[in-house]
């Protein structure tokens, strides 16, 4: 069933609590066995199911929306079962210990033993007899739910129960598109926190048969059986109003790539946070990674962030520094960033419901921008340092990779470090200065020398020097970047 057919079937009812007297009367009462499914019962199943989506719940019994009838409806993610009158027939002498939730007792789980695999009969909302054999999670579902239609809780069968932790209990809608926040979402689902639905970019064509394909984000979240919503644009009034009904106390995006306007941040309750991938102010923007190396930072991180209208100028929530190896490059230190993020939201999130909450402002006199690569910053640019030559190259790595030309054609380069020792006084910006297997090129910069490990010609792939020296005559002596006077000059750099 889609989210929109769970919507539009029935209405969402108030779910009773534990810790309300008259609502715990109710919930302590044992359920009245249904005559003959009539439409008022069809009706109820409609508004039970609702009622347990839109909690993000896996089962439900009648009690717990004030209906005191043995009426139960459960999916576990396999679709919606529902069961009136159900009762278990047979059970295995096996049992398993887990820990429960209840919507019942939001605020609580109990480690519960219960039987692994049960026989189940009942009537289906038609009114026909059913047979349900089960195990594992769905067992336990149907166990908790029938429990409820005799006034049992998790309470009176729990050997151990916990808090669930403040964090824990809010409901987040995630906002990310590529890779880079995948392990922040995952990381998000697997410590049990409530991702009430996630939103990414449209399908976009891609590959030579331009066929629409996912994103990285949307792959990870259907994988995971949440809802995905893929608006144009943020302000598509069809996407407010999904936000309205999924009542979010936090937004959190991460490398998103869609500005949030205000009516959106207003729907999150307690907070909108972006997971951004430098230490703020430094490089705001869309590509902090790349300039972090461009510039020769030593030292980058995540910052978790209070979104407002501008570009990533909210005050700070949460830091975690990182440090920038010597041989990293975007895509080394992309992954290492992408980790860290992910260890860093949960971190973010209980500093949020904490009775203190961190919030920072940013001093804007320190900031420094990380705009979008333009072909240009492609480009190397010999004239400058060595560091800045090697970060550049580091930056680009593994893609679009730096570009220079010899001999006229473009010619990328990967894996760069800055040489030991500096060319002969006069050496021209640009010029190799050895080129071998073993060292690889070594080409004068501004100042002090770059040495590249990897190449790729144009039409051929990526390669270790002395594989195309085998077939290239690029040897000491020769410049590179000759004839790109437009692009070496100095102050052309795409650093910060």
């Amino acid at each position: 069933m889609s989210e929109s057919d769970r919507r539009a079937v029935g209405r969402v009812r108030p779910i009773l609590r534990y810790d309300v007297p008259a609502e715990a009367q109710v919930l302590r009462r044992r359920a009245e066995p249904v005559a003959r499914v009539t439409r008022s019962v069809a009706q109820l199943i409609d508004d039970m199911l609702a009622t347990m989506y839109h909690a993000d719940g896996v089962g439900l019994a009648a009690p717990q929306i004030g209906v005191s009838r043995r009426v139960i409806v459960v999916d576990v993610g396999d679709g919606p079962l529902v069961l009136v009158n159900p009762e278990i027939v047979r059970r295995s002498e096996e049992r398993e210990t887990a820990f429960e939730g209840c919507l019942s007792i939001p605020d609580l789980m109990g480690e519960v033993a219960r039987h692994k695999s049960v026989y189940v009969t009942g009537l289906d909302r038609r009114g026909r007899k059913v047979w349900v054999e089960a195990e594992g999670f769905l067992a336990r579902a149907i166990q908790h739910e029938i429990d409820h239609l005799d006034g049992i809780l998790i309470l009176d069968r729990a050997e151990r129960i916990v808090e669930i932790p403040k964090e824990k209990r809010l409901k987040i809608v995630f906002m990310g598109t590529p890779e880079f926040a995948v392990p922040v979402l995952e990381r998000l689902i697997d410590d049990g926190f409530k991702v009430r639905a996630v939103v990414t970019r449209p399908d976009r064509p891609a590959g030579r048969g331009q066929r629409l394909r996912p994103s990285p984000v949307k792959e990870a979240a259907e994988a995971h059986g949440l809802e995905v919503l893929q608006p144009e644009r943020a302000s598509d009034p069809a996407f407010l109003a999904r936000l309205d009904e999924l009542e979010p106390d936090v937004i959190v995006t991460c490398a998103f790539g869609m500005i949030l306007p205000k009516a959106v941040l207003e729907k999150a309750r307690v907070a909108a946070l972006n997971v951004h991938a430098s230490l703020l102010p430094r490089h705001r923007g869309a590509a902090p990674i790349q300039h972090a190396l461009m510039a020769g930072d030593t030292e980058t991180g995540i910052t978790v962030f209070y979104m407002d209208e501008g570009m990533d100028t909210g005050d700070i929530l949460y830091q975690r520094p990182l440090a920038i190896e010597p041989d990293d490059t975007s895509g080394t230190l992309h992954r290492r960033l992408s980790v860290l993020a992910a260890e860093a939201l949960p971190e973010a999130l209980r500093l949020l419901v904490s009775d203190d909450p961190p919030r920072r402002p940013q001093d804007h006199s320190r900031a420094t921008y990380a705009p979008r690569l333009t072909a240009g910053d492609e480009r190397v640019r010999w004239e400058e340092p060595a560091e800045r030559v090697a970060g550049r190259i580091r930056a680009l790595d593994p893609w679009p990779g730096a570009v220079t030309t010899w001999r006229g054609r473009p010619l990328k380069l990967f894996a760069a470090s800055v040489a030991e020792g500096d060319p002969p006084p006069g050496t021209a910006p640009g010029t190799v200065l050895a080129a071998g297997a073993e060292h690889g090129l070594v080409v004068a910069a501004g100042r002090g020398a770059v040495t590249i490990r990897e190449v790729q010609a144009p039409g051929g792939r990526r390669m270790p020097v002395g594989d195309f020296l085998n077939g290239h005559p690029l040897r000491p002596g020769d410049l590179l970047g000759a004839g790109e006077a437009g692009d070496r000059s100095a102050g052309s750099g795409g650093g910060c």
